[in-house]
């Protein structure tokens, strides 16, 4: 048997009697621990409600981010229920205590109902959901009365790991009997008191305790309604490292949980807006936090195009996943702005006869290069008169119409010109040459084929005789 020297002994029992906690060193050398990588530890506070400890107390957990169980008498509810729907209102978890701290084991089931239901009716009265997890005082449970617990639908919980902080104990003290009693990757339950009359030594053992259990990677958790420690559920959320990014650009993303939590989690991102899924490669996309992670990056790319088109908004939030609480409203967003040349307008070459006796509409195509994301509006002057057309978003053509007046067989071809005057979202390009050709028959001509190609109906006359 290896001999352990006399002076590591003494520097030990000295360090404990002065009340330091030897830090725990990460496995590896100096590899830092992470958050959460040693398993959770759950702090439960008994016989409270009380005006002195309870209220501060609770105040000092939220304040440090750690959420706890507290199990209360029902005469202490019914004395104060505004404490216990602070409590309740703060996020803390709530159990049955029963109603003036008996030991269940040598009432009968009658009794045992009646204590537990008065403390229910005393909860639901000052505005606390009803519990279901119970806390026998004393620890003091057998077979007889978990059947009765369980038949009125209670889940008894009991604990790991006694502070003795009824049994009184300066906040060092106090704190060290948890510290030495913790053990990584077990179900840690801690035992303390904001109703006894040593409540405010453990009140001021807190800060130590969460502080030293956290450098040596535990979380913190509440019971859940099998009276397990339960992993916390942190609330996920999406930035954008910059707000802008130019077409073809990528901008990098931060997905951030609030807290870490002892087990791998995922969050689901999913991003929309304007830009309808076209201009950017990533519509849904799944984070993978590991234990005790609490940020992940990825990345946003935009397409490259050659549309001319308006500045387009990609809106980012997280909207599910697993072992996480998304928050589902729109969290962030990106702005992509065009970097293409607005499309050259142009106009094609057009032919049209004229009518002898009514104006005509003449066709003329207005072509873009290439399409634009935006409607394009066209305006054109002619010894016809002017006239527009507006090119729709995503199409590369258009047709106006001019009106060519009347003519004759004699009036000759006309070849006018057609020229671009205005153009919105768009380059003026060339104009074009609308040719006009005489029409073949005068006017007179023009009459007399129409009325020969009318069809006057035939009126028959019966016969009277």
């Amino acid at each position: 048997m290896r001999r352990i020297p006399v002076l590591v002994v003494v520097l030990v029992l000295v360090a404990l009697l002065l009340g330091g906690v030897p830090a725990v060193a990460a496995p590896g050398g100096d590899r830092p621990i992470g958050p959460c990588s040693r398993g959770l530890v759950a702090l439960t506070f008994d016989d409270g409600p009380s005006t002195a400890v309870t209220p501060r107390l609770a105040h000092r957990l939220d304040r440090l981010g750690v959420p706890a169980t507290f199990f209360v008498v029902g005469t202490r509810v019914a004395a104060h229920p505004e404490l216990a729907r602070r409590l309740s209102e703060a996020g803390f978890a709530i159990g049955n205590h029963t109603w003036e701290h008996t030991d269940l084991t040598g009432q009968t089931g009658g009794q045992i109902r009646r204590a537990l239901q008065r403390t229910r009716h005393a909860l639901i009265e000052a505005g606390v959901p009803a519990p279901t997890l119970v806390r026998p005082p004393y620890g003091a449970v057998d077979g007889r009365v978990r059947r009765v617990l369980a038949a009125v639908g209670y889940t008894p919980v009991l604990w790991t790991i006694d502070s003795r902080d009824w049994s009184g104990g300066t906040p060092r003290q106090i704190a060290r009997r948890v510290l030495t009693a913790v053990r990584p990757h077990r179900t840690n339950i801690v035992l303390q008191h904001d109703g006894v009359t040593h409540s405010p030594a453990t009140l001021r053992a807190i800060p130590r305790e969460v502080q030293a259990l956290r450098e040596r990677g535990f979380c913190f958790a509440a019971l859940g309604p099998d009276g397990r420690p339960t992993p916390p559920v942190p609330v996920a959320s999406v930035s954008a490292d910059r707000p802008r990014v130019t077409e073809g650009g990528r901008v990098r993303l931060t997905v951030r949980l609030d807290r870490p939590t002892s087990r791998e989690t995922t969050a689901l991102v999913a991003a929309g807006g304007s830009a309808s899924g076209t201009d950017f490669e990533m519509t849904t996309r799944r984070v993978r936090f590991g234990v005790g992670d609490q940020v992940a990056h990825l990345w946003l790319r935009t397409r490259q195009d050659d549309i001319d088109e308006v500045r387009e908004e990609v809106d980012l939030k997280v909207f599910g996943g697993r072992g996480v609480q998304p928050a589902l409203v729109w969290q962030a967003g990106v702005s992509i702005a065009d970097d293409d040349p607005p499309p050259v307008a142009r106009l094609v070459d057009a032919t049209v006869t004229a009518a002898p006796l009514l104006a005509t509409g003449a066709s003329v195509r207005v072509r873009l290069d290439r399409a634009s994301g935006r409607p394009v509006r066209v305006q054109v002057r002619s010894p016809l008169g002017r006239g527009g057309v507006v090119v729709a978003a995503g199409s590369r053509t258009a047709t106006l119409t001019l009106t060519v007046p009347p003519g004759a067989p004699r009036d000759g071809v006309h070849d006018l010109p057609v020229r671009i005057v205005g153009a919105t979202h768009a380059r003026a390009g060339a104009g074009a040459v609308l040719t006009v050709r005489p029409p073949r028959q005068s006017r007179a001509e023009a009459i007399a084929a129409a009325v020969a190609a009318v069809r006057w109906p035939v009126a028959t006359v019966p016969r009277i005789f």
